[in-house]
């Protein structure tokens, strides 16, 4: 309140009353009662004084306004003499002016219905000549402004802006009001009508008034950048004035620096624009951030006990310098000294304020391209990790942080790795944040999810009170949707709810989990259907309720999963022993379950059981709740906007990637002057594609699959003992529900058992044949037909057919998806997904009639010899008209292989039967992964090395039917046979290569050099494949041929 009021002023002097109030006050302030007792009989004494207002002169109206004022600061409720400040509005004397603008500013809300009173002494102020009166008026609107207020304000605060006769304090104040009332009410104000006025301000002398201006242009900017594109050489002018030219006063110096306040938020305003394509201007700034940061460098060398007030000020221009200097990334000797100094900042530097820039500008580093400034990073990797155990916690949540933004591919593991070790030992304060952000990376940079999971549980172990909901449903819907990780994590948390100390997250998850996945390890001793039941049970007692209704769903699962009376008995005693719980939702659950158990048909409750689906993750709740947990900054920061945009385009690739594996194969496409062999969908759009398909598993190989690369090794001169490669027997899955698919996960690390029972629908199916697919026997002859008494003979494919199919045979080759057969009744496509030697395909049966059901619909894929072993499920025997189905195809690469499988599709439509031989496009160029080489040289040399293997070159000449198109040549090698192509590695640009290496389970990754040299006139290939496996070679000859557009016979 003095602050206000000084003590020795005449003014507060003459106001003897005001001061003996507060005298007693304070004397009175060791008793409640006395306090009250004073307060209540000052306001008895103001009251009756405002009853006859019109008596009162100013000075009487003045001090009893001051004593409310003092009051209401000492939290007493004050609910009248708001007239009377109202009334000082109106006077001429500033001394009432002041106090009456104070009294409106402190005890009226931006809602109250008497700033309707005061708008008229207000924009009178405004207009008024004399500066002290249009201070008081700007500052009022800035602190005491509504919506409705505002709006009748924001024209006169603009026009007091821009107008050529306001006086520099002025304008000063009203750009600062401006600024706050569009910060608060954006919409009030169009900052596209001013930006010429405002940038002829940023250009003027007074550079109180520019720092000003500036702060309001970059209000602006957050929200209409692109409206003033145009200060960015006005900003480049200012800056070159003040530290090339020195064109300042020293009223602006301070400590030394010279406007530094003004040159930040200079800064501030190009860092939300690229560099300048004008050279001259490019010049100015490239001269600005070069002497700026070579002065910071010899002022820090000569000069080692500055104050820290110069010290501050040197540092936040230096900042604000290396963040547009890393925001352009456009010199490389600039970058190297920010990189330098960063790296100074936060290892040799004391200070914890330089500390905390450096580390927060580091990370910064991470958006730049340039190699330098990644390096740097890398080579201060060490010093970050060891900022998280700094005494200051600023200091960590900054090196937090920065291993957040600097974490990729390369370093996840070891990044990840030091935060789970930092983990147990954090401030309680940022473990949640610490949690989430392990949880992203592990996820983003998962070589494999068993890693994943892994981590996650890991976390949860350590710190599960910290572990919010969201984590753990991420965790589930990975597992859900990646069939090869469902195993790993079914044994991991088995494992884990064994301790005694298991928290309660941990038991959330288990329940979940071997819910849904406890079969795959039900059939090992130590980890049985009633092991699996007993462990998650002797938890429950020690669980709140709602993890006691996760339990109560597992063990129904448990009960229809598994046929093993000792559960069942078991399961159902706990449901009857839970039928009275206080709880009303385990109450219901455990009266639900027991009916279902005790009540209901077997095929009934295995419909209502059915496995989860794999989920629609569009988006990722964890990235949402980082950037919940920075807030948002008064004004729009460019780094800030930076990182939101690429944590959207992580959440964008990761939806389109779940989107992928539910898209569906017939769209309605145009025409295309390529033959695609992509037909239209006659089935009307989108609603042929309803039905989602399981989500692929997309994670590439791990790492440690093997000690030694293969191509080093063979090739390269390098040990050519590979390691073992791990292999398993996985555990057959319970009999499916009714209606659906009974499929062994093959996709993980296990291998199928070659006797696993399959069980087909009760709906009366075509029965599912053993596991590696020999041919389901045919429908009965009849059929519909035959009940009519007129059966004819299964029709198969026509000559038209016959190059139709080939021709679509021959496009899945290059593609994973597309359509492997259409006629007029039934549309067949395939989308396919390989995982190292594991593969599978999703089959799309379409009805394409709009009246006539399929019916005896079956569909069988098998394989000659033993290099791929083939499980599909049971295709549904009925097909609604305009409806579609799905079946699943899981493979297993054993071995090289030349012949491609096989598949016998049957049904009949209208009365006739037919049945089609078709060629699966599940071929070994489907097994081969991509070898990335860093240069031809590298190619060459391997090349070369090649020549020293036994089996010889695998070449051939053939002529193309087509002319030779190299680039759609370059995307068949590249995704139909999934090399690393490299182009022109001899010169000639229609040549190119391919690296790559065969993977299976029966032995280590095979090498492979493909060669193409294409003779475009002659419309001729040479074509010379190159393997340490002679067979590997003479089955992708042929192949490639295809792809390549040989000329046919």
């Amino acid at each position: 309140f003095f602050g206000f009021f000084p003590v020795r002023t005449p003014s507060t002097m003459e106001m003897r009353g005001l001061s003996t109030f507060i005298s007693d006050i304070r004397k009175a302030a060791n008793s409640k009662e006395s306090e009250q007792e004073r307060i209540d009989k000052e306001l008895g004494k103001i009251r009756a004084k405002f009853k006859d207002g019109a008596k009162l002169n100013g000075y009487d109206r003045k001090k009893y306004v001051c004593k409310l004022l003092y009051m209401f600061m000492l939290g007493y409720e004050i609910d009248f003499g708001h007239m009377e400040a109202v009334n000082l509005l109106g006077s001429d004397k500033y001394s009432e002016k002041h106090i009456g603008y104070l009294a409106c500013s402190l005890l009226l809300n931006e809602n109250h219905e008497l700033l309707t009173l005061i708008t008229h002494s207000i924009k009178s102020d405004l207009v008024s000549h004399k500066e002290q009166f249009q201070c008081l008026a700007l500052t009022a609107v800035a602190n005491v402004a509504g919506k409705e207020f505002a709006e009748s304000m924001a024209m006169d605060v603009q026009k007091t802006v821009l107008h050529r006769q306001t006086s520099a304090i002025v304008r000063k104040k009203a750009a600062l009001c401006l600024l706050r009332l569009y910060r608060k009410y954006p919409e009030v104000i169009t900052p596209e009508a001013i930006v010429e006025p405002l940038l002829e301000l940023l250009g003027g002398v007074d550079y109180g008034v520019v720092t000003c201006v500036a702060s309001l242009i970059l209000g602006f900017i957050a929200k209409e950048s692109v409206a003033f594109c145009a200060c960015v050489g006005k900003c480049i002018r200012v800056l070159s004035k003040i530290v090339l030219s020195k064109d300042y006063t020293n009223d602006y110096v301070y400590y030394g620096v010279a406007a530094p306040w003004l040159q930040i938020k200079l800064f501030r305003i190009l860092q939300h624009y690229s560099i300048p394509t004008d050279g001259a201007l490019k010049n100015q700034i490239t001269s600005v951030l070069n002497k700026i940061i070579t002065a910071s460098e010899r002022i820090r060398s000569m000069d080692k006990s500055r104050a820290p007030s110069r010290n501050n000020a040197v540092n936040s221009v230096l900042i604000e310098a290396i963040s547009l200097c890393i925001h352009y990334d456009c010199d490389r000797d600039l970058m190297s000294m920010s990189a330098n100094i960063l790296g100074r900042f936060i290892t040799v530097d004391k200070d914890t304020n330089l500390r905390y820039l450096g580390l927060a500008t580091m990370a910064r580093l991470a958006f730049c391209e340039e190699g330098d400034a990644v390096d740097a990073l890398l080579r201060h990797q060490q010093t970050i990790v060891l900022s998280l155990k700094d005494s200051d916690i600023s200091i960590r949540r900054r090196a937090l942080d920065l291993l957040y933004t600097m974490c990729d591919r390369e370093n996840a593991g070891a990044i990840v790795g030091e935060l789970l070790e930092y983990l147990p030992t954090a401030d309680f304060n940022i473990r949640e944040d610490l949690v989430l952000k392990i949880a992203i990376l592990s996820e983003k940079f998962a070589m494999d999810y068993s890693w994943y999971v892994d981590v996650i549980l890991s976390i949860i172990c350590q710190a599960g009170d910290f572990v919010s909901d969201d984590v753990y449903h991420r965790v589930i819907q990975i597992v859900t949707n990646h069939e090869d990780v469902q195993k790993h994590a079914a044994m991991l948390v088995y494992k884990a709810v064994h301790y005694a100390s298991a928290h309660e997250v941990v038991v959330k998850v288990a329940g979940y989990i071997l819910g849904e996945f406890g079969y795959c390890i039900a059939e090992y001793p130590e980890s049985g259907p009633l092991q699996q039941l007993n462990a998650l049970h002797s938890k429950f007692p020690f669980v709140s309720n709602t993890t006691k209704g996760i339990l109560l769903n597992t063990y129904i699962k448990f009960y229809n999963m598994y046929d093993n009376q000792q559960v069942r008995d078991k399961t159902t005693q706990i449901f009857a022993e839970n039928k009275r719980h206080l709880d009303a939702d385990i109450q219901q659950r455990a009266s639900e379950y027991h009916y279902l158990a005790c009540n209901v048909a077997e095929d009934t409750v295995n419909t209502i059981l059915e496995n989860m689906p794999p989920y629609d993750v569009k988006n990722n709740a964890l990235l949402a709740a980082i950037q919940k947990s920075k807030g948002e900054a008064t004004d729009k920061n460019v780094w800030q906007e930076k990182e939101a945009q690429r944590q959207a385009e992580a959440v964008e690739a990761e939806a389109e990637a779940e989107a992928e594996a539910k898209e569906e194969v017939y769209e309605e496409r145009a025409p295309a002057p390529q033959p695609t062999h992509e037909e239209p969908d006659l089935l009307g759009g989108d609603d042929f594609l309803n039905t989602p398909a399981p989500a692929p598993a997309p994670a590439p190989a791990p790492v440690a699959a093997q000690a030694v690369d293969p191509l080093d090794d063979m090739l390269f001169g390098g040990p050519t003992t590979p390691a073992p490669v791990a292999t398993s027997t996985p555990n057959p899955k319970p009999a499916a529900p009714s209606g659906g698919l009974d499929l062994d996960d093959i996709l993980g690390p296990a291998t199928p058992a070659p006797n696993a029972p399959t069980a087909a629908p009760s709906g009366g199916g075509i029965l599912d044949d053993d596991i590696f697919g020999a041919p389901a026997p045919a429908p009965a002859a009849g059929g519909l037909a035959s009940l009519m008494g007129g059966y004819s003979p299964p029709k198969g494919l026509d000559a038209a057919q016959e190059v139709d199919v080939t021709n679509k045979y021959d496009a899945l080759l290059k593609s994973d998806k597309g359509v492997l057969f259409e006629d007029s009744h039934l549309q067949i496509g395939v989308k396919l997904e390989f995982h190292g030697a594991n593969g599978r395909a999703t089959i799309f049966f379409g009805n394409k009639s709009a009246s006539s059901p399929i019916v005896g619909l079956a569909a069988s894929t098998t394989c000659e010899g033993n290099g791929i072993k083939i499980h599909h499920a049971v295709v549904p025997p009925n097909l609604a008209p305009k409806s579609q189905v799905q079946q699943l195809v899981n493979t297993e690469c054993q071995d090289i292989f030349s012949v491609s499988p096989k598949m016998d599709v049957a049904f009949e439509c209208e009365g006739q039967q037919y049945k089609f031989p078709l060629q699966f496009p599940m071929v070994v160029s489907k097994f081969i992964e991509p070898y990335k080489m860093a240069s031809k040289e590298q190619f060459f040399n391997a090349w070369r090395t090649m020549q020293s293997v036994p089996n010889p070159p695998e070449s051939v000449v053939f002529s193309t039917a087509t002319p030779i198109d190299v680039a759609a040549n370059a995307t068949s090698l590249t995704t139909g046979f999934r090399l690393h192509v490299m182009r022109a590695v001899d010169n000639n640009e229609n040549n190119m290569v391919g690296c790559g290496q065969f993977i299976s389970k029966s032995q280590p990754p095979i090498p492979l050099l493909v060669n193409v040299e294409a003779n475009i006139n002659a419309q001729a290939i040479r074509l010379t494949i190159k393997s340490t496996n002679g067979d590997l070679a003479k089955a992708l000859a042929p192949l490639l041929k295809r792809a390549l557009g040989e000329k046919r016979a």
